[in-house]
């Protein structure tokens, strides 16, 4: 008889924790209007394998039993829950490169959120947690700007926490498990979507999240009591663009030495071969007009603040991409100036083979203050004494933080800023802009 009430006992508990979650939900919408959308998109599901509250990006997973003990105990814990499951979506969290440091990357991902939930100042959402994790936040923030999860990820690798000590630091904002996010440990609720649904939803949150950041800017309210959140925002809703595609606004038009099949007719071609004595009526053309980088310059910042590795990686990717097929002249003419306050050194780069040698023997060296000026001067004399025949323009990797040129220059220039920086300095209205996230940097380029 006992066991017969097994199942009735377990649909009245889904029954009631989902009245529960319903019930938080519009608590939610009430308080925090410009997440209707976010909270709209995300089913609900039962699943006692989750033990609290999970997320893949498509469902919020639950335990009732955990709903209900934890709204006994404290209504506050399972709302801040709630919405702290809700922000890793928004912030698309979920949708992490399975090779990084799962720890690392779990615990940032908390403290992120957890930053928004406490500058949203919802009071009925305080919890025993608040007080500690608000003076870690202070702390952190000192050192970590903006807190985005992908900052604090790159801080905590950089301090080279240890295990124990992510854990330890992690209890202070952890609210739900992550264990969706992960293949291999996917449960039973949600086997791993494929790369294409991945994608599709993961797109789908990005529209979510430019509707908010557009809400937000109507809400000027709620805007002035969540800066951390409209960070979050502006690192994902900013203009992206693919650093292959940027590279072809500096591509020009010339000739290089390949024969143009769409301009060759092989009729007349091989009717001279038959009827002639193996004489073509027509030779096939020897070159054709296309698409590709001739002259360029790449400028380094050689500050104290723009790390080496970094800059490796960056002419890395740019390196990768100039050795596509088709991307150079079958002659290439590059040239790279490390430059802080003051030129620091220059290299002329004519071939892969060089460029390849030039990276295996690169050093910084400056590390002063940043005066942009110098390498614009620089390259405009180059121009002036004809150095370059078919030079495009001019790309300066950089944080951004340094004396930029008062007038445009003669040249097309961009400037590349590693990073979303709602405190970098504005760049000239004249030069073109890229953020490009550290994972950009190591992200294949296949």
């Amino acid at each position: 008889m006992q066991a017969d009430r097994i199942p009735q006992i377990k649909q009245k508990m889904d029954q009631i924790s989902r009245e529960i979650l319903e019930m938080v939900r519009g608590r939610l919408l009430l308080s925090l209007p410009f997440l209707g959308t976010a909270i709209g998109r995300l089913k609900m599901q039962s699943d006692d394998m989750v033990f609290d509250l999970a997320t893949d990006g498509q469902k919020i997973y639950y335990a009732p039993s955990w709903v209900i003990e934890t709204y006994r105990a404290s209504p506050a814990v399972l709302r801040r829950a709630y919405l702290h499951t809700v922000l890793h979506c928004i912030f698309q969290h979920p949708f992490v490169d399975v090779r990084c440091n799962q720890l690392a990357w779990d615990t940032a991902a908390d403290i992120a959120v957890e930053a928004v939930i406490q500058q949203l100042e919802e009071g009925d959402m305080q919890t025993e947690q608040t007080p500690h994790a608000a003076f870690l936040l202070r702390m952190l923030s000192e050192k970590v700007r903006p807190l985005t999860a992908e900052k604090i990820y790159a801080y905590l690798q950089e301090q080279a926490y240890q295990t124990p000590d992510l854990e330890r630091l992690r209890q202070s904002f952890v609210l739900d498990r992550h264990l969706l996010w992960w293949p291999e440990e996917s449960s039973s609720a949600q086997e791993p979507q494929a790369n294409t649904q991945t994608k599709a939803l993961k797109k789908e949150w990005e529209e979510i999240a430019q509707m908010m950041d557009v809400d937000l800017d109507t809400l000027s309210k709620e805007k002035q009591k969540s800066d951390i959140l409209t960070q979050n925002l502006k690192s994902l809703t900013r203009d992206k663009y693919d650093y292959r595609q940027f590279l072809r606004k500096f591509a020009v038009r010339g000739e290089d030495l390949k024969i143009n099949d769409d301009e060759f007719d092989y009729i007349y071609y091989t009717y001279g071969l038959t009827h002639y004595g193996n004489m073509p009526l027509v030779e096939p053309l020897e070159y054709q007009d296309i698409q590709k980088i001739a002259e360029f310059v790449i400028a380094i910042d050689t500050s104290g603040s723009v790390k080496g590795e970094l800059v490796q990686r960056f002419l890395d990717k740019t390196y990768s991409i100039l050795h596509m097929e088709e991307t150079f002249f079958s002659k290439m003419d590059l040239k790279i100036i490390l430059c802080d306050d003051q030129i620091q050194d220059v290299a002329h780069i004519t071939s892969q083979e060089e460029f390849d040698k030039y990276l295996r023997s690169l050093q910084m060296k400056g590390f002063g203050g940043t005066d942009f000026r110098p390498v614009f001067d620089l390259v405009e004399h180059w121009i002036e004494e004809k150095e370059f025949h078919h030079f495009k323009g001019l790309i300066y990797f950089t944080d951004g933080y340094g004396r930029y040129p008062q007038k445009p220059p003669s040249f097309d220039a961009a400037f590349i800023y590693l990073g979303y920086d709602p405190e970098r300095p504005a760049a000239p209205p004249w030069a073109m802009k890229l953020v490009l996230e550290e994972n950009q940097l190591a992200e294949d380029l296949k």
